[in-house]
This record gives C-alpha cells, sequence and structure tokens, in this order.
C-alpha cells in the first residue's frame, strides 16, 4: 500500500470522517484511472467524548478525532487538511420548503446555475434561532406539472422545486467543528452531511430509491431512518438511541464491564432469543469480570427487548411517515447493529409486509483488501468518503474548453463556380483592381 501512494499526488486526495458514539473512522481516497473511489488509508479507532452522535467532551473527542487521522496518514502517507464530517443526533431535524418561480423564457433549457438558485433560496426557511442549516436535499422539480428529479437541459415556465432543509443545533455543531479544528484538519464549505444520506448514498441503489426504500442505519449512539421514493428522499428521522444502549444492558444485567459486554455481544450477540442453543459461556477464561457464565439464551433476551424498543421506534417511524404503501424494495438494513445474529428476522417480524436486506458499502469503493469494507459498520464513513470526492471535483473542476471550428478553405473549383456566377462587370472590376495594386507595389520597392 505504502508503494501505490507514493505514485499519487496529494492534491488528488480527499478524505472523510465519521465521528460516531463508540467509533471515529477516518478514510482517505482518491478517484483512480478508471473513475472508481481508491481508499488510500483508513482507522477505526475507539471513540470518546460523545454520546448519542453529539460531542460531550472535546478534550477526549478531540484525542480521538487525532488519533483516527494519525492512523490513516501513516497508511496513505498524507491526510488532507479539508475533509467531510457526518452529523447525527438527537438536535437534527428536518423542515420541508417549497419554491415556485415563472421563469421568462420558457424555451431556454434549465441550466445548474439556476437550480442552484432555486436551492439557496431554500435558506429562506424559517427556523429557531439556536440552529442553522446542515443540508439542503432536493426531493422533486415540477416544470408546468409534469415532475423531474433533475431538471437541467429541460425547459418550461412554471417551476415548483421542493427541498428537505436538515437542520442542528449551533452549539452541537460548533462543538463538532472545534474537535475537528483541534485534531489538526477543517471541514470544507458544506461539509457537514447528514449520516443517514451518508449511508444511503454507500448501500443504497438507484432502482431502490426510484421503487422505494427505507434505510434503517443502527449504529452505536443513534438509529438513522431515511425514506426514499421517485428517486428523492422523502423523510429522515434520527432515533437518539442504538447499540450502546445494548451493551450498557448486557453490563447491567450480568454484573460485567462494558468491554466484557460490547465483546460477547459482537461474538454471541443473537436478536431473537428462541433461535439460540443452551450454549453456556465461560468468562472465567479470557474475561476479567467475577461473572463466570453465561447463558447465551439468557444474553439474547436482554438483547431482544432493546432491539425491539429500536425497531418498534423505527417502524413507528416508517409508518406514519405516509410512504409505507410505496416502498416496493422494502426495507434495507446496515451500521453494526444490523450485524446481530436474525436482526433481519425480527425486523421482518415487526413489519412483515415489507422485504428486508442487508446494506454493504464494499461495491462503491476499491482497496487493496477487496474484503475488508464488506463491513456495515463502514456505510456512513464510505457515504462520507463519496460525498468527499464530489466536493473535490467540484473545487478542481475543469472548464470545458469550447472548440472553434476552423474557417473551411474554398477550392479552386469552388472558387472558380462562385465566379461564373457573379456579374461579368464586377469580375472584370476587380481583376484591374488587383493589376493596378501589383503596379503600385513594384514601383514602392
Amino acid at each position: 500500500m505504502e508503494q501505490q501512494t507514493k505514485t499519487i499526488d496529494p492534491a488528488k486526495m480527499f478524505a472523510a470522517i465519521d465521528v460516531g458514539t463508540t467509533k471515529i473512522v477516518a478514510l482517505v481516497g482518491y478517484k483512480d484511472e478508471k473513475g472508481n473511489i481508491a481508499i488510500l488509508g483508513k482507522s477505526n479507532v475507539p471513540s470518546e467524548g460523545v454520546w448519542s452522535g453529539a460531542v460531550t467532551h472535546i478534550a477526549t473527542a478531540t484525542q480521538s478525532i487525532a488519533q483516527a487521522i494519525k492512523e490513516a496518514s501513516e497508511e496513505a502517507g498524507f491526510f488532507p487538511d479539508k475533509v467531510v464530517v457526518g452529523v447525527a443526533g438527537k438536535h437534527i431535524h428536518t423542515l420541508p420548503y417549497g419554491v415556485q418561480k415563472n421563469r421568462e423564457n420558457q424555451d431556454e433549457a434549465i441550466t445548474e446555475e439556476e437550480v442552484e438558485q432555486w436551492r439557496n433560496e431554500a435558506r429562506n426557511i424559517c427556523f429557531g434561532a439556536d440552529e442553522e442549516i446542515i443540508n439542503i436535499v432536493a426531493q422533486n422539480y415540477v416544470i408546468d406539472g409534469q415532475p423531474f428529479i433533475n431538471p437541467v437541459g429541460n425547459s418550461g415556465r412554471h417551476i415548483d422545486a421542493n427541498y428537505q432543509v436538515v437542520l442542528g443545533k449551533i452549539n452541537a455543531l460548533t462543538q463538532l467543528r472545534k474537535c475537528v479544528q483541534n485534531a489538526g484538519v477543517s471541514i470544507i464549505e458544506d461539509g457537514l452531511y447528514l449520516e443517514p444520506l451518508a449511508s444511503s448514498d454507500a448501500v443504497l441503489s438507484e432502482d431502490e430509491k426510484k421503487r422505494g426504500v427505507a434505510l434503517i442505519d443502527m449504529g452505536g449512539g443513534t438509529t438513522d431512518i431515511a425514506i426514499f421514493k421517485n428517486g428523492a428522499l422523502c423523510h429522515t428521522e434520527i432515533v437518539p438511541f442504538g447499540g450502546n444502549l445494548i451493551t450498557k444492558d448486557i453490563e447491567q444485567a450480568f454484573s460485567i464491564s462494558n468491554t466484557t459486554a460490547e465483546e460477547i455481544k459482537v461474538k454471541y450477540g443473537n436478536a431473537v432469543r428462541s433461535n439460540c442453543t443452551n450454549q453456556v459461556l465461560d468468562l472465567s477464561n479470557g474475561y476479567a469480570t467475577p461473572q463466570s457464565q453465561i447463558h447465551v439464551s439468557s444474553l439474547a433476551g436482554v438483547i431482544q427487548a432493546r432491539v425491539e424498543e429500536i425497531l418498534d421506534s423505527a417502524a413507528y417511524i416508517i409508518g406514519t411517515s405516509g410512504y409505507i404503501k410505496g416502498l416496493e424494495a422494502g426495507i434495507v438494513v446496515t451500521g453494526g447493529g444490523s450485524k446481530l445474529q436474525n436482526f433481519e428476522q425480527l425486523l421482518s417480524y415487526k413489519i412483515p409486509t415489507l422485504s428486508t436486506r442487508k446494506g454493504y458499502p464494499v461495491n462503491k469503493i476499491v482497496y487493496s483488501n477487496a474484503g475488508f469494507f464488506n463491513d456495515p459498520i463502514y456505510s456512513t464513513a464510505i457515504g462520507l468518503l463519496m460525498k468527499s470526492c464530489k466536493a473535490w471535483e467540484t473545487i478542481n473542476k475543469v472548464p470545458e474548453k469550447i472548440e472553434v471550428e476552423p474557417e473551411a478553405q474554398e477550392t479552386d473549383a469552388e472558387t472558380k463556380t462562385k465566379e461564373s456566377k457573379r456579374p461579368w462587370w464586377t469580375v472584370v472590376t476587380d481583376k484591374l483592381k488587383e493589376k493596378l495594386t501589383d503596379i503600385v507595389t513594384d514601383e514602392e520597392y
């Protein structure tokens, strides 16, 4: 890997940081010659000072972010000083906003500049004095009554542009920015990106978004829901708890350390107790805990109770969104919580009318170890890197060269044909002028 990065210009690299409750992932990548996003450096370090997606202690969170940057930089050989960072937490919410426009020239094609102007008008939305806009996500555009996902290149007079505006608390976002800056890098303009959007970019197909799909991303501190229909985001909401509460439940139920609780959850965790065997875990060997034995079925009972609570909240959000009947592609689950055994089975029990599959981000990137990112815990980080790649392309966009066609040279035959069509007196006059010019030139020199 080190040998490969030596040939990559650092100016072509981009980076992203997923600041989670249980882990912080930093990624460095570039666009290879085939147009794929290739990862040069990665890190996955324990997160400190973050709870339910929000920074609770700036100093410790800064240390965790700095460590993640350091490890990713060591593998890549470089870490860009501008990054994209994911945001989540119970302080995040969205509001719809519509822009109506009548265009002066309805026959002219709609340009990207026009669309960007409409998008910026969504910043006029009313929101709390303690909030700020994080993202403005286009839902759809209606041109003279006809819906479009992307209006660029089409023409028309009356435009309805519909957006979802993502809002967050200023204090929480300021603390996140401080941690990133104190760790030695800064967030690019518009570089805060809603984590469920990032995860959906990494694991959902365009076909699923068109047919209708709900994404459930169960992370350590939050469970994020994003619903798509007709290719556009329709609804997003964040449940303010996730896998870390499952670990806490295990810790308290069996009087074991948080570290041991996390280890046995990852290794033996099952979301459906009835599917468990009578296996007994021997904690006297390899685990620093006074507890000697735990039945796997008892462990699953604790896990199932909390997972059911989380999935009940997700099911309620999906059911009351108004889109559940249009979700032809069903539900896609991702994130670390989805790795629990029989997680999808329990979800199918909660929402029996929809199909379920697990989402992996591995197909969106290239890495030397092809299977490393075949893991739902990296969905958000990969989506953030994809967002960073788009930002890099926008900043480094090369203006298109306008090719000017050379003037066509007339052949002798074409010249003679043109002259034959001219009146005889103009031909005689022009030839006389040429003779006189030649005489004057010869006399001067």
